[in-house]
């Protein structure tokens, strides 16, 4: 499931005009990057979440052949949580990937599920270090177990691994049971993630060391967008897209 009705706030004034997920690096739409790691899994069943301008939206993934995609329009945004409880018939009782519509990063999601299964997982997050330098919300991984042990703290310390969320979940179908009860609207962090590290459950972080892009906000993605050195690097990064030319 991609999760894509958010309102793009961050992103404004570009996101007036347009949706996040097709908001454009490199003449590409982001959504595109995100379908190009499921692709690494050779997953063609995709949900995706509707909220804000999703006309266009629809449109560009209409034309995006190699998936079937379904869609879970939301009148009212239901948050991260909510928007996956909508659809839990979609996942058909089987364990299933969650991703962030504006993700780019480069990531073999076989290995990730590999990591899910041979650590009995009930939800695993994928993770990258976390730089001294970076402000990001920390998760606290055991180095030999993978197991998070401290959910958005400060106070990580060794020999615990500090690391962040990337946006991309795998969760067995009994994440279900962990939900919050007679709630429409809920995010999957706060109210999921953080009572069930507390009660030390199997939730683990798969360590991810190649690169990640953050466009969190308009500063860093203009900065990503006349970054002629990262251009260079993206048709190394992701072959299966078709770059205009005017980008090489």
């Amino acid at each position: 499931m991609i999760l894509a009705a958010g309102l793009g706030t961050r992103l404004r004034p570009i996101t007036y005009q347009i949706p996040k997920p097709l908001v454009p690096i490199f003449q590409v739409p982001l959504i595109r990057y995100v379908l190009e790691v499921l692709k690494t899994a050779h997953i063609q069943d995709v949900m995706v979440n509707l909220h804000y301008l999703p006309k266009p939206l629809k449109q560009y993934l209409n034309t995006q052949k190699d998936f079937n995609i379904s869609y879970s329009f939301e009148p009212e945004i239901l948050g991260t949580g909510g928007g996956i409880l909508k659809v839990k018939n979609f996942f058909k009782n089987e364990p299933f990937i969650v991703i962030n519509s504006d993700i780019i990063m480069r990531l073999d999601l076989k290995k990730v599920l590999k990591f899910h299964v041979q650590h009995k997982s009930l939800a695993t997050m994928v993770t990258r270090p976390l730089k001294p330098t970076e402000t990001y919300e920390s998760l606290g991984i055991h180095p030999k177990t993978g197991r998070i042990i401290q959910f958005k703290s400060k106070t990580i310390k060794p020999p615990l691994l500090k690391a962040m969320f990337t946006g991309i979940h795998i969760f067995e179908p009994e994440i279900f049971n962990y939900f919050p009860k007679n709630k429409k609207f809920f995010c999957i962090n706060n109210d999921v993630y953080a009572h069930l590290i507390k009660k030390k459950m199997n939730v683990f972080g798969y360590i991810h060391q190649g690169p990640w892009y953050d466009i969190g906000s308009l500063d860093l993605y203009l900065k990503y967008n006349q970054d002629l050195k990262l251009k260079r690097s993206f048709l190394k990064l992701f072959p299966g897209i078709i770059f205009p030319k005017s980008t090489a």
